[in-house]
């Protein structure tokens, strides 16, 4: 890996129609790097909308590594069972490596996205390196707009009725509920009265298996953490990450069926 540099310095982007660039962005994009892999948040290389392929999918394998050195192997085995949308969190100096060595190695139709995003830095790196979203622990209007003007689809996270409206009057098609599993499905249920319709991904501290539970109460799609990938993979861990990865295929599957329900 070339150990790209992660940029640090906060700055906020002017707002942007979705998916727009100016000129002056696109060239500035193109003398940064970035790269022909950067996606349109409606649609880019993989085909279709971005928002509505992870609602389809049901599930993000968020990827919190300290150790990158098995990313391909890991992608392959979540994405061979069948849980193609992955989040590489920017928390760690080789994860921008790490998300363009993921994308040159999976399918154009994989998911990709990067964690951890908190500035218009990291936003254009992480276009740069594959991205077709941008994961955030909090709501910034000002880095929303940045991700839309780079083309990608914002997750900001939140965790009050104030931060979720914040979110969606910004541009947010898809909003992170964090730290989820200490909120409880009731409160996701509660959240969803006055924001019926809305496409929340509830994230930290949920359980692989428990990701059919969260479908049901209303979730557009589950954000899964270490329970499901460790932050040192080891090969010996592959099999016990696909297995994983194919139980909350499953149980996906099964809540997306006629009739609902969960699986085993």
């Amino acid at each position: 890996m070339s150990g790209r540099t992660q940029g640090a310095t906060s700055g906020e982007t002017a707002g942007q129609t979705d998916g727009e660039m100016s000129s002056a962005e696109m060239s500035s994009g193109m003398s940064s790097g970035m790269s022909d892999e950067t996606y349109d948040r409606t649609g880019g290389e993989a085909g279709g909308d971005t928002a509505s392929a992870l609602r389809v999918v049901g599930a993000v394998a968020i990827l919190r590594l300290t150790d990158h050195r098995l990313i391909v192997e890991v992608g392959r085995a979540l994405h061979d069972a069948g849980l193609t949308a992955m989040e590489i969190t920017f928390d760690h100096p080789a994860a921008p490596d790490a998300l363009s060595e993921l994308r040159s190695a999976l399918p154009a139709t994989a998911l990709l996205g990067a964690g951890t995003i908190r500035t218009p830095e990291q936003v254009e790196l992480a276009a740069s390196c594959g991205a077709r979203y941008c994961v955030s622990p909090h709501t910034d209007p000002a880095l929303i707009r940045s991700v839309l003007a780079a083309g990608l689809e914002p997750l900001p996270g939140a965790g009050t009725a104030t931060e979720v409206a914040t979110a969606q009057d910004s541009g947010a098609r898809l909003i992170k509920l964090f730290p989820a599993g200490a909120m409880g499905l009731s409160y996701l249920r509660a959240l969803l009265g006055p924001f019926r319709g809305t496409s929340i991904v509830p994230t930290g501290g949920i359980r692989h298996e428990e990701v059919g539970e969260w479908l049901a109460a209303g979730a557009a799609a589950v954000g899964l953490g270490s329970d499901l990938v460790p932050a040192a993979p080891a090969a010996a861990d592959l099999p016990g990450i696909a297995a994983r990865a194919a139980r909350v295929a499953a149980q996906i599957k099964a809540v997306r069926a006629p009739g609902g329900g969960t699986a085993p």
